[in-house]
């Protein structure tokens, strides 16, 4: 690419940047985790000025928490039940610094069968504990046995060629 093209590609982008309004702003506040259940406690996190001593939360939950060197971390329960999306908002007290953070009420987990136990896989995410799957073992072994001939071979013709010299 050339400069000439370097350049008026960084103009372009920074011209659709200033006219869309810069970039989208995320919460202040880190909620974990972002989608609970139903009666599920929730940890929110933020940071504060750091001549503050105590947080409050208010909106989806309430609470109080104590603000370690400008940082806090507080447990609570969601008041509403019903599924959706809530906001939350932390004010620090003292410097009265209030951020946003939001997450959302899922609906409840799936019923266990008849006899009360969960049935099905595990929903791991995992790579080949799913299911049947190519035989790579098998094809492993296969390509070190060849390699490993492979090896053999040429170390066998390099003391044969040096035994001739």
């Amino acid at each position: 690419m050339s400069a000439r093209n370097a350049v008026a590609c960084s103009a372009v982008s920074a011209g659709c940047v200033l006219l869309a309004g810069g970039p989208a702003l995320a919460d202040d506040l880190d909620v974990s985790p972002n989608v609970v259940r139903p009666g599920q406690s929730v940890t929110v996190s933020g940071g504060c000025r750091t001549s503050d001593r105590y947080v409050t939360l208010s909106g989806a939950v309430h609470g109080k928490g104590v603000v370690n060197d400008g940082w806090f971390s507080v447990s609570a329960r969601p008041s509403p039940a019903r599924a959706g999306r809530y906001t939350i908002t932390a004010k620090c007290i003292t410097s009265n610094y209030s951020q946003d953070g939001s997450f959302e009420i899922g609906k409840g987990q799936r019923k266990p069968d008849a006899t009360g136990r969960p049935h099905g896989g595990a929903m791991t995410g995992g790579g080949g504990t799913q299911g049947p799957d190519v035989p790579w073992t098998g094809l492993g072994l296969t390509l070190l046995g060849g390699a490993a001939g492979i090896g053999g071979v040429a170390l066998l013709r390099n003391r044969a060629a040096r035994g001739r010299v």
